[in-house]
């Protein structure tokens, strides 16, 4: 990128829906696993040795004490934070909540940064009336900015790709080209919102059993501004969103200048897949600017890998009982744990039944509960069995 002239400025922030002061700061996340406190979302690659996928985003579960309300929420920010987060979504939509900054340009840390106070305010806007409990709908919102974002990512690297492709600057020149009034480009926003419905249309584990989250959200979707309420059109079918990718990749191309590209050539092929964006390749920032997570007892919970696991007596018995093939899928996913949680095979996610600090994780037709000792940072399996007999349904 670099050898490219004009790929990359020294600008500042390219969407100051909020550029902040410290947009480069260290960020809190917990991963007692790694025996470190702050850290960013980093993880490894997106497959391990036997080729098994990793999910559509990162198993970040944010835990929110039942007893903290709205009202709450709204005292620690304040009348001025909230007026000020209700004037940036009428004008920038989902991106009030949180935003992406691109690596065409050297001034700030770029990726996908995500307030906790955007998280909460989301889940309050988006899915308040939703038959679910408040800390879930707060771990949906996260989801949803995160995937709005990601596509921000994606189609910088599509202009990435241009560039590198053709030895010439594209990314700025689209943005000034195509960017509306107030400073954002329409068709990327409507495609950002699209890819984040389609989540919640087609979920996969993370977003699964959402309680009502997708049509909430295409009805939050549909007030935005201009571009943004445009999801729609997009998320609706497979071939309606490869479209309107094909006509946001062919809108940078435009603008660069050059010749058009031959009617036979695919311009979707620039993006790397746009259906599943790769997050492990983007850095991922949860900010804490008002000290929520102190002054409401708010965990934010990120393991990355679970290296050790010591089974319980009525985890050992259990699994006795269940012959060769459940223990040795349970020592295969063991193994898994200890490589990335985030497999879409495990299938690893927080068991509040079980109480605080429980996770369950799929051992095939099996499941089994985990309890993380948080003094200790040590994890223990408690039991394991089918997932009726565990609690999980059919």
């Amino acid at each position: 990128m670099e050898g490219v002239d004009g790929a990359i400025r020294d600008n500042p922030l390219p969407e100051d829906a909020h550029d902040g002061t410290d947009p480069a700061v260290e960020i809190w996340v917990s991963e007692p696993d790694l025996g470190r406190e702050f850290a960013a979302l980093d993880s490894p690659d997106p497959t391990i040795d036997d080729g098994v996928s990793a999910s559509d985003g990162p198993v970040v579960i944010l835990e929110i004490p039942p007893e903290v309300t709205d009202a709450d929420i709204e005292h620690i920010l304040g009348q001025d934070t909230l007026t000020e987060m209700s004037r940036l979504h009428e004008i920038r939509g989902i991106d009030a909540y949180g935003w992406y900054v691109t690596f065409h340009q050297r001034t700030a840390q770029h990726g996908v940064h995500i307030p906790l106070e955007g998280a909460l305010l989301m889940a309050a806007r988006a899915f308040h009336h939703l038959p679910i409990a408040d800390e879930r709908k707060v771990n949906l919102a996260f989801h949803a900015i995160l995937r709005h974002e990601l596509f921000h990512f994606a189609a910088d690297c599509m202009s990435a790709n241009w560039e590198l492709a053709t030895d010439t600057a594209m990314y700025w020149k689209a943005k000034e080209k195509h960017r509306n009034a107030q400073g954002y480009v329409e068709h990327e926003e409507a495609m950002a919102n699209a890819y984040m419905l389609r989540g919640f249309q087609y979920p996969r584990r993370l977003l699964a059993n959402s309680g009502g989250a997708s049509p909430a959200l295409k009805s939050f979707t549909i007030q935005q501004p201009a571009g943004y309420k445009e999801a729609y059109k997009y998320a609706g079918s497979r071939a309606a969103y490869m479209r309107g990718c094909r006509d946001l990749s062919t809108q940078v191309q435009h603008a660069s200048g050059l010749p058009p590209v031959p009617a036979a050539m695919d311009t979707l092929l620039l993006f790397a897949d746009p259906f599943r964006i790769d997050w492990t390749r983007c850095p991922i920032m949860i900010s804490d600017r008002f000290d929520l997570r102190r002054l409401l007892g708010i965990n934010i919970d990120f393991f990355t890998c679970i290296p050790a696991i010591t089974e319980t007596p009525k985890f050992e018995k259990s699994l006795n009982k269940l012959g060769p093939t459940v223990q040795e899928k349970w020592l295969e996913q063991k193994s898994k744990l200890a490589q990335s949680t985030s497999l879409n095979s495990l299938g690893f996610q927080k068991w509040t039944k079980g109480g605080a600090d429980c996770y369950s994780v799929n051992v095939g037709s099996h499941r089994a509960h985990l309890r993380l000792d948080r003094g200790q940072s040590t994890w223990s399996a408690l039991d394991i069995g089918t997932h009726l007999a565990m609690g999980h349904g059919s």
